[in-house]
């Protein structure tokens, strides 16, 4: 994916996650991804999520950098590289919510609709 990040975001060509619903990915000429990164650093922060190649088939261990997540076109997409397993994106979901803090604003009866209506918008036809 390309990423045109400027100073401390991550730009050019890299690997990257879409990060989106299955509905957008097949209706919108946009995705929303996520970049990787093979420079282990901070990975501490709960925004940060650490994938072992090893696991996903990825060429280095990287770490997928939640906080950065950056609206492309499909035309910035390289070529596929892998599916990452049910375990990381889990993982990415989490550390996802986090850097946003949005979910802090819902209570948890709207929050357990939000997530049935994502999971309709996540079902592959």
């Amino acid at each position: 994916m390309y990423f045109s990040g400027t100073g401390s975001e991550q730009s050019g060509w890299r690997p990257g996650v879409v990060f989106q619903n299955n509905i957008g990915n097949v209706n919108s000429p946009n995705i929303i991804a996520l970049p990787l990164t093979s420079s282990l650093k901070k990975l501490y922060m709960p925004t940060h999520v650490l994938v072992k190649s090893v696991d996903t088939g990825l060429r280095r261990d990287s770490m997928v950098i939640c906080e950065n997540p950056e609206k492309m076109s499909k035309e910035k997409v390289g070529k596929f590289i892998t599916t990452l397993p049910q375990s990381y994106m889990k993982e990415i979901a989490i550390a996802n919510l986090i850097a946003t803090s949005a979910i802090s604003f819902i209570d948890k009866d709207s929050l357990i609709l939000v997530w049935e209506k994502a999971v309709q918008m996540n079902c592959v036809a």
